[in-house]
């Protein structure tokens, strides 16, 4: 699904999949951010036939998106203030780059990477 933008000296379409791409890039780069991780589907999500995997959902009402993204978070760090960052982070990147208001932005923190020491 493509979000169309209609200017005076033209229209603009912007892809659901662009979005996500923003998003993720700011995601990645908060600090406590393990890795991304995919976002359970729902049922009928998974009856249709269009291939929709991935760590964030991006939806799409009136040039309004609403975002969803899945994480794992490192070991040692506050889960809230990752969630906050990334919220933040997410809404400036999507607003400022493409131009589209966002209305909220879910994160769900599907897991906690704890890395292994080796011992010796």
């Amino acid at each position: 699904m493509e979000n169309q933008i209609n200017r005076q000296q033209g229209s603009l379409k912007i892809s659901e999949e662009v979005i996500a791409t923003i998003a993720k890039l700011a995601t990645v780069e908060i600090e406590g951010v393990d890795g991304m991780a995919p976002i359970q589907r729902s049922v009928k999500e998974m009856m249709s036939k269009t291939k929709k995997e991935g760590a964030i959902k991006v939806t799409l009402f009136n040039d309004v998106a609403q975002i969803s993204v899945s994480v794992n978070v490192k070991k040692g760090y506050k889960v809230t203030t990752i969630a906050e960052n990334i919220q933040k982070s997410v809404k400036q990147a999507v607003q400022s780059m493409a131009g589209i208001a966002v209305s909220k932005v879910n994160v769900i923190i599907a897991g906690v990477a704890i890395k292994q020491t080796e011992s010796k």
